[in-house]
């Protein structure tokens, strides 16, 4: 195995292993999804497909794809937790959080929230809509803004 190939080993295997602490540590409280949930994992098993159809298929081919497979099932949780709002596997405090907006959008339950880095939605199914509003409303930090 070539030192390159065992340099991405290290950073695929290293980022797996950050994902997953950080997904037992964020314990959602309402479960959310976002509007292009499964194109990381499509991307990742396309990626996969296209090692294997190699030719030059090796051990380390293998390795990489044991890897990177968690990558496409851990870093795409979205929801709200206690310490704030889980987006793509990164919590953003409560405190970070500039504003909030929530909305009905057909068969969904929207929460916009805005913060220094711009405007994001989570999604969440309209039987949560009561148990979000309840649990945000709790929440002295936020500053809800009517969209």
């Amino acid at each position: 195995m070539n030192t390159s190939t065992m340099f991405l080993f290290i950073i695929i295997f290293a980022v797996d292993i950050l994902l997953i602490v950080k997904d037992i540590r964020s314990k959602l409280i309402v479960r959310g999804s976002k509007k292009f949930k499964v194109i990381i994992p499509v991307m990742i098993v396309v990626f996969i497909i296209m090692t294997l159809k190699n030719s030059s298929f090796g051990t380390e081919n293998v390795i990489v794809c044991i890897c990177i497979l968690p990558l496409a099932f851990v870093g795409n949780k979205t929801g709200i937790t206690e310490k704030g709002l889980l987006f793509n596997s990164y919590v953003t405090p409560w405190d970070k959080v500039e504003n909030y907006s929530l909305k009905e959008e057909g068969e969904k339950y929207v929460l916009s929230f805005k913060t220094n880095v711009g405007m994001k939605k989570i999604f969440f199914k309209l039987e949560h809509k009561d148990e979000v509003k309840k649990y945000l409303s709790g929440i002295k930090k936020l500053k809800y803004v009517i969209s």
